[in-house]
């Protein structure tokens, strides 16, 4: 996802050429186009992390200096008055195959014109991962699909929308648009195509989580190796996805499971959290989905339901303070009495009964 994509890179997770100096080298998140001259010729800063953040900026002017600096092609809106003062930090390695990054910040949006997207220098396929909070994409009809957290989607960066970021971070690939559509076999379909609904696409999206975490304790080679590494296996990842667009292929069920399961546990207090809402996270029908579940020997709500529950046990063995009736509600519950018959159904004792196993 990007923040401000129409700009292949230009989105705080996607700038396209952010433009600010650090040691000498420039911060960018414009992919090594393939007729440029050799990395070792021309790029002495591959493979090179680079930082900044809103603080590095004297807060009279900040939001300029951030806009200017990590949306050089997307445009930073200005916050409405009503919300929380911007803050951002991002860091951004450039690689012989495509870009690495990483953005988390406070709520904001981007979006990108019509000319920008016309100029040609959005040429960029994005491969993202909401690591935490979530991004709305709003297109020029209207459209505002959700990608919640935990989710691998792609993104064509040439198509013009606005970005609804919530309080997050974003870890996202920056690839060439004519190398990844080639790999992909065509134009991505829809606003946003998830990923991880096959084994090879959770293997990325558990890849770039841990080149996340490791990434500052990384020297030269290991970067690169790392790099090029995830870049091959992204670009691998498009091709899969593609043939199997392209032959009708259902996704993997177990890898639907997976990735519903993901998604139930971020969002198990919401109350209205339905097949229907967890089929369209995750990218797939209800009826797809519902196969996914029972091949597992479980149902989508019943599922729910337990992780619920689980939730629910925790939080009561934390003595929070927090009430029954509290916890029920914070946990999905609707009442506390529905939610005290299952919990005794499900353990064996009242929940007042398993809290006085902990105080």
């Amino acid at each position: 996802m990007a923040a401000g994509y129409g700009a292949a890179l230009d989105h705080p997770i996607v700038g396209t050429s952010h433009s600010w100096s650090q040691n000498s080298d420039t911060m960018t998140d414009s992919p090594v186009l393939e007729n440029e001259d050799k990395p070792s010729l021309k790029m002495s800063g591959l493979y090179r992390l680079q930082r900044v953040s809103t603080t590095d900026f004297d807060p009279s002017d900040r939001f300029d200096a951030w806009r200017e600096t990590a949306y050089s092609i997307a445009d930073l809106e200005v916050p409405a008055d009503d919300e929380a003062e911007l803050f951002g930090t991002k860091y951004a390695v450039r690689g012989a195959i495509g870009n690495f990054a990483c953005h988390a910040g406070s709520l904001h949006r981007t979006v990108v014109s019509r000319a920008t997207r016309l100029s040609g220098a959005l040429d960029a396929i994005i491969i993202s991962l909401m690591a935490e909070g979530c991004v709305g994409l709003e297109s020029p009809g209207g459209e505002q699909p959700i990608t919640p957290t935990g989710r691998l989607v792609a993104y064509d960066a040439t198509k013009a929308m606005r970005y609804h970021w919530s309080v997050g971070k974003e870890i996202y690939i920056v690839l060439p648009r004519a190398k990844a559509l080639e790999a992909f076999g065509g134009e991505l379909p829809g606003l946003v195509l998830p990923l991880d609904t096959i084994p090879l696409g959770v293997m990325v999206r558990d890849h770039m989580a841990a080149l996340d975490r490791h990434a500052e304790h990384l020297d030269l080679k290991e970067m690169a190796i790392a790099l090029d590494a995830l870049h091959t296996l992204a670009l691998l990842l498009l091709q899969r996805i593609g043939r199997g667009l392209s032959d009708w292929e259902q996704p993997d069920p177990n890898a639907l499971f997976l990735a519903a399961k993901r998604y139930i546990r971020a969002n198990y207090n919401v109350f209205d959290l339905s097949p229907e809402a967890i089929a369209l996270a995750v990218g797939c029908s209800r009826a797809t989905l519902y196969r996914a579940f029972t091949q597992n020997d479980t149902t989508i709500m019943d599922t729910v339901r337990d992780i619920r529950l689980a939730m629910s046990r925790r939080l009561i063995e934390a003595d929070t303070g927090r009430s029954i009736s509290v916890i029920a509600y914070d946990c999905g519950f609707k009442d506390a009495s529905s939610f005290g018959k299952l919990f005794r159904s499900r353990f064996g004792v009242s929940p007042g009964a398993w809290r006085g196993k902990f105080s």
